[in-house]
């Protein structure tokens, strides 16, 4: 019995995130204040010890949730996300419901953090810029494959 309720349990954790994921992926697409994508933009990090320096780079409050979305992305359906409170403070945070990171590589392959660290040097929300940075580890649910780390995160957004 124990091993049902342990299956139950993952699969309702799976459900869980896909829907979270879902819901602020059609939130940001249905959001009429898209991001800004300044040219000082800047969001970086090494994914398992390769290099990763966004050529998008986004921010922007999800209409629905009233989540500050930071979004790195290479182009080609890698990328990786950041989900934070809208009036986030400068401090170190764990990744937990109300902060996320997100990577993925691609749409059949992402992970959540389930361990690590965001620091928020300056967030201005008068002027909407924040920089900080990040790391984080993630297995994809459901699976046994390949733990992602991304390490050396860094990040600076006009929004």
């Amino acid at each position: 019995m124990s091993g049902f309720k342990s299956k139950t349990m993952k699969n309702l954790k799976l459900i869980v995130m896909l829907t979270l994921c879902m819901g602020i992926t059609l939130t940001s697409c249905q959001n009429s204040k898209a991001g800004n994508t300044s040219t000082n933009n800047s969001f970086s990090a090494a994914v398992n010890g390769k290099d990763f320096n966004a050529k998008f780079v986004t921010g922007q409050i999800t209409a629905i949730t009233n989540t500050l979305l930071l979004t790195g992305s290479m182009g080609d359906g890698e990328d990786i996300q950041l989900f934070l409170p809208q009036d986030i403070g400068a401090g170190t945070y764990s990744y937990d419901m109300g902060i996320q990171g997100k990577y993925q590589k691609t749409d059949e392959d992402f992970v959540f953090a389930n361990s690590g660290q965001l620091v928020i040097e300056t967030h201005d929300t008068e002027n909407k810029h924040i920089k900080g940075s990040f790391n984080f580890t993630g297995k994809p649910m459901g699976t046994d494959t390949a733990n992602y780390t991304i390490e050396n995160g860094s990040f600076f957004v006009h929004y």
